[in-house]
Formats: structure tokens, sequence, C-alpha cells
């Protein structure tokens, strides 16, 4: 969720776990898996769209909570009704190796977004090394206890609600993680979670930070399985090639914006000289450039046994699996083997 400056975590009972990430809580989760979360006069319904072992998409839909005076009684069907009252609604896909945006989309704006992992939760949280809370130090119910007096208070749990129920005596797992230096409101601050020990959702039920001035929370109000969503796919760029053709000592160049998703590519010369095209694949090498930029280096011989002296040609790129994100140059070039 964009922005959300939060993080606190808690048990009902103090069974101590062992360290781990959150992306191996997400080894188990399904598509459709879902949590509904307020935080900072916002309702953000979070659910996971994809996963595989490189990466996992989520579908992000949040809406103010003044549209949303009533909560629904099935968050499946304000979804079916296309949310109404919402401000925002995305798809971001997180690179689980690196916490990496790969990819965001906005079908409130119909474009994709450039989004930084500071403006995305869980691109951060799924990289931190979560730890169990001690038992001593676990938030507890009441005014603290004079000075060499035992703490007898019970301990603290966030509510649970399911699937539009509330589970009375739910246990929890209270976890603690140092967010990293990177300049956002969470910068160097220690952030608590509470997962469910049943394990009835991937993702935590409540998140905290204590700030200077205050104590930030989101706190889950619901959560369920077999979500839907009207968007059957993720929309994805297609590559662009930039610039022209580039000769060099040993054959041409071609320079690509290409989305990171992308990186095996099947390439093809057109011929354009005659109203009939002809297609012909050419074998090609991939140098790899910074960011979204690549380099495709085709070897002069490939191009003498392959193209016509004194035709005219445009490029189709296609990446490898992905018909459907093909793409061909704007400019013609004209072969010569001088």
């Amino acid at each position: 969720m964009y922005k959300l400056a939060i993080c606190l975590l808690v048990a009902a009972q103090t069974v101590m776990c062992a360290e781990f990430h959150l992306k191996e809580r997400l080894e188990k989760a399904k598509t459709g898996d879902y949590i509904v979360a307020e935080a900072g006069k916002m309702v953000t319904v979070l659910a996971i769209r994809s996963k595989n072992g490189k990466s996992v998409v989520f579908e992000e839909i949040s809406a103010p909570c003044q549209n949303l005076k009533k909560h629904p009684a099935s968050w499946a069907d304000w979804v079916k009704a296309r949310a109404p009252g919402h401000s925002s609604w995305s798809m971001i896909e997180i690179d689980l190796q690196t916490g990496d945006i790969v990819e965001c989309y906005s079908f409130s704006k119909a474009a994709w977004v450039q989004l930084s992992r500071q403006e995305s939760l869980f691109s951060t949280l799924l990289q931190l090394s979560l730890k169990p809370i001690p038992t001593d130090k676990l938030r507890r119910i009441g005014p603290p206890p004079q000075d060499g007096e035992a703490d007898h208070r019970k301990i603290w749990a966030p509510p649970l609600v399911y699937e539009g129920k509330k589970i009375d005596n739910a246990r929890f797992e209270a976890f603690e993680t140092l967010w990293p230096e990177d300049s956002s409101e969470l910068s160097n601050k220690t952030v608590s979670l509470y997962f469910d020990k049943d394990s009835r959702s991937p993702l935590p039920f409540w998140i905290q930070v204590e700030t200077a001035h205050a104590t930030a929370a989101l706190r889950v109000i619901d959560a369920g399985k077999h979500l839907p969503s009207p968007y059957r796919t993720f929309p994805r760029r297609t590559p662009e090639f930039v610039g022209a053709v580039q000769k060099t000592e040993n054959g041409i160049r071609l320079s690509l914006k290409s989305p990171k998703y992308f990186r095996q590519f099947e390439l093809f010369a057109v011929d354009v000289t005659s109203r009939v095209k002809q297609i012909t694949p050419i074998t090609h090498s991939l140098v790899q450039g910074d960011e979204e930029f690549l380099t495709l280096e085709i070897d002069e011989d490939q191009l003498k046994q392959t193209l016509e002296p004194d035709h005219k040609y445009t490029w189709l790129l296609v990446p490898t699996g992905h018909t459907e994100s093909y793409t061909e140059s704007q400019r013609s070039f004209t072969w010569s083997e001088k």
C-alpha cells in the first residue's frame, strides 16, 4: 500500500517462533488471499493475484474512509461492483529476491506508474528479517505496575475478523524488525507485526511503528480467501526501439528500452521493399545495460547471409513466450554490404 507508515504485531500467547522473512509465509499463500486494512483515514484491500519463485503480484484498491462510512457486508461483492467509492486501483509486482518494484499499473489512471520502494510498504517488508518479540516486551493491557511489583497484566492482542466474522480468543505471534535507513517515514524505526498463529492469512493482521511524536498503526479489519477481480491480466508494457540502427565494425547495433521482466527476445527482419512483406528470423546477442536499456548486436556475417542488398527493412521484436507484446521499429533502414 502506498506510503503506509506502520507496524506492530502481538501475540496472545508467548510461543516464540524462529526468525523468518515475510516472503517465506507467502509460499503457502493462494491466489485470492486478501486483507482489508485501515490506516491514515484510508481503507485498502490488498489481494494476492499471482506468485512464483521470483515475484508476487498484489492487487490494491484504496478508498477514503469517508467514502465507506459503512463497510460492505461482503468485500467480494464490493469488488465485483467495481469498488464504489474507491480512489485508486492498481496491480503491483514485487521481485521477491530484491524487493524492487518490477511493475505497477494503475487501472484508475489507465497507465503504468513509476513507484519507488519507499512508496510500497510490502516491497521492503518482504526483505526484512522478523524476530520474535520477547515476552517481557509484549504490549499489555492496563497501567504498568509500581516499581518492584510483578507484572500480571494480560498480554494485548489485536482483533481478528475473518470473512466478516470476529474470531474470539484468536492466537497471535508477534515479531519485530528494524526498518532500514531509506529517508522514508519509517527509516530506522522498530516495526512490530502480529500474525495469526493459525495461519488464516499469510499477511499480518496488525502493523505498528513508534515515532517520536505518535504511534502509527495499520489494522486489518477483515481478511479472507478467493477475492474476485474484474481484471484478469496484469497489463504489460511492450519493449521499444530507441534511436536509429548503429553500424559497428562487426555488424550493427540496435538499442532497446524494455521492462525488466522481458530479457529474452526473438528478432526478425521485415523486408518492406515490396508489397508482400517477407519476415526472416535473425540471430543476435543481447548486451545488458543500465536499468531498462538494452543493446542487441547482430554479426555482419549473419546479415550478409540473411538480408538482400539495397532492400529496405524494419525490425520486429518479440519477447520470448509473449507474442502479444511484440513491437516493430518505426524507422526502416536500407541494407548495404559496403
